[in-house]
């Protein structure tokens, strides 16, 4: 299985292509994220990660669209990236695209959006928060604003502010 961890800084996920701005350990690839197309054949990667790198990037439209090209049919993409309400989301002057729980509705199957880029990928989970292990309240209220994220995102989030959001991305060619 060939991973792409996208942005992966100094951190690269085990096993993956590493791909980052910035050379440095771990890092196999050094490309802009903003110069297109991005170094790799079309239906390269059964995997793709993306773990605190999406809201850097200049163009996020085209970017998710690039990452689709790279993945094979029926891919798995990752992403991890900061939730609006979340304090992260705003400290970082690179940050440049924030993130609910609707964000890629936009290139979703059935989504309530039209465009070119509808129909690259099925959601195939979201949750605010990353999936791992919390303490017994952060656990409960973590659940109950995941089955409501619009009572959540609306009213509750600047209350208890998310710090991230994760997504699975099914690829779908």
């Amino acid at each position: 299985m060939l991973v792409l961890d996208f942005g992966c800084g100094q951190a690269k996920t085990p096993g993956s292509v590493g791909m980052d701005l910035y050379p440095g350990d771990g890092v196999d690839v050094v490309h802009d994220f903003n110069v297109f197309p991005y170094p790799f054949e079309a239906d390269t990667f059964d995997e793709i990660v993306c773990n605190s790198s999406l809201e850097h990037v200049g163009d996020f439209m085209r970017t998710v669209v690039e990452l689709h090209r790279v993945a094979k049919p029926n891919a798995l993409v990752k992403v991890s990236a900061p939730h609006f309400s979340g304090p992260d989301a705003y400290r970082d002057p690179t940050h440049k695209t924030f993130f609910a729980y609707t964000t890629f509705n936009f290139f979703a199957e059935g989504g309530s959006y039209r465009s070119d880029s509808t129909g690259l990928f099925r959601v195939e989970r979201r949750m605010f928060g990353v999936p791992r292990k919390t303490g017994l309240i952060k656990s409960v209220l973590k659940n109950f604003f995941n089955r409501m994220p619009d009572l959540y995102e609306t009213h509750l989030c600047w209350i208890f502010p998310a710090k991230t959001i994760y997504y699975e991305l099914r690829a779908l060619k």
